[in-house]
């Protein structure tokens, strides 16, 4: 058997406050595969809109079946907020934070 590519999948999780007053809060899921380069050097490829979780809107916990976050979105919506788009803004943050580099550097060694 010869080894022609190494690469490591890695799930993890990122609690974030969204909207005025941080009125929302939530856990979203990402995956990020981690590989080795031909020439070496480790590369990254972030996933980071897989899901989420733990849904809670003035601490109040929202229901957190399909149906239910998606009664919580559209309820959002008819007060004029985008939940979609407060995640999507998180989500860029996260991508330019320099968590590509923190996992290159956890994860150099198993590879």
């Amino acid at each position: 058997m010869k080894i022609t590519s190494k690469t490591l999948m890695v799930g993890f999780e990122t609690e974030v406050k969204l909207g005025n007053n941080d009125a929302i809060e939530l856990t979203l899921v990402h995956q990020a595969f981690i590989y080795e380069n031909k020439d070496g050097s480790v590369g990254v490829d972030l996933d980071l809109d897989i899901d989420v979780k733990d849904v809670k809107f003035l601490g109040i916990e929202i229901d957190s079946s399909y149906e239910g976050y998606k009664r919580f979105r559209a309820s959002l919506k008819e007060l004029g907020i985008d939940l979609d788009k407060l995640i999507d803004e998180k989500e860029k943050e996260l991508a330019n934070s320099g968590l590509e580099d923190k996992l290159k550097l956890i994860f150099r060694d198993k590879i």
